[in-house]
């Protein structure tokens, strides 16, 4: 009974971490190449220096973008809870001017609980934008602008990639602007006047090695000697689960385990 018990528990911890892609993709932001290494640096100096930053996150659907992204605003949302404000816009939603703005400014509104106008115009939300940009760098916040789909608002006349990148000119506005895109001349689709203002930074993401799967199935499967599990049920199970992995005859087992791993970091969106 109390064996049936221990197994309970251990099925509803890799529950918990299955649902966590924060817990999930931990692991692999220890290395200090690593993408959320060098992402986590760049929205740190905008937070820390007063420093504003336009960057691309570029890979293939199911390579890591959104996921990294996520978990370095985590991190920096706990150490500076009261210093960054994110606003996030889709493509696939907001591609249109008029609509993006007023996205921007009910959510800009809504983070420091201000009352959000409907019936605003165009240059009314985007005289916002500016001022919210200017009193937020006054008061060392930093906005982070995450634009998913990026291509997406690339298209057209562009005016707000173009209001974005201009506001961050001004030496009073402190902001970053993330985005994500599946297309690698991302940043060939912007306009002249555009791209003067982008700072050409690029993080490519590759889709995730046979290496790193492996890494991710023992970093999630692996009980914690620490847990309220006992220590000679955690041991066993550990050990049982390392001579699995490494057991020939158990290939297709992980095989279809990696498939099933791959499958859920594209169906999460979180690669």
């Amino acid at each position: 009974m109390a064996v049936q018990n221990h197994a309970r528990d251990a099925q509803n911890l890799l529950r918990s971490r299955l649902c966590n892609p924060s817990f999930v993709f931990k692991a692999l932001s220890g290395s200090p190449d690593s993408n959320y290494s060098k992402l986590k640096f760049i929205l740190s100096s905008s937070v820390t220096e007063a420093c504003n930053n336009s960057l691309l996150l570029l890979g293939p659907r199911g390579s890591g973008k959104t996921a990294v992204l996520e978990l370095v605003l985590n991190d920096l949302l706990e150490e500076y809870p009261d210093m960054i404000s994110v606003i996030r816009l889709n493509g696939l939603l907001h591609n249109d001017d008029n609509c993006a703005f007023k996205e921007i400014s009910r959510q800009l509104c809504v983070e420091h609980h201000l009352l959000f106008s409907k019936m605003a115009s165009f240059d009314d939300n985007s005289q916002f934008l500016i001022a919210m940009l200017r009193e937020c760098g006054l008061a060392h916040k930093t906005i982070v602008f995450v634009l998913e789909e990026f291509d997406l608002f690339a298209q057209g006349k562009q005016r707000l990639l173009y209001s974005l990148l201009d506001a961050m000119q001004s030496i009073t506005s402190q902001a970053a602007v993330i985005g994500i895109s599946c297309r690698l001349d991302a940043d060939q689709l912007l306009e002249k006047r555009v791209r003067s203002r982008f700072s050409h930074r690029k993080l490519l993401f590759l889709p995730p090695s046979t290496e790193i799967i492996e890494r991710l199935l023992q970093h999630i499967l692996l009980l914690p000697m620490d847990s309220t599990l006992p220590n000679d049920y955690a041991t066993q199970f550990n050990t049982k689960l390392e001579v699995n992995f490494h057991n020939p005859t158990n290939y297709f087992c992980f095989k279809y385990a990696k498939f099933m791993c791959c499958w859920y970091l594209k169906s999460c969106r979180v690669f």
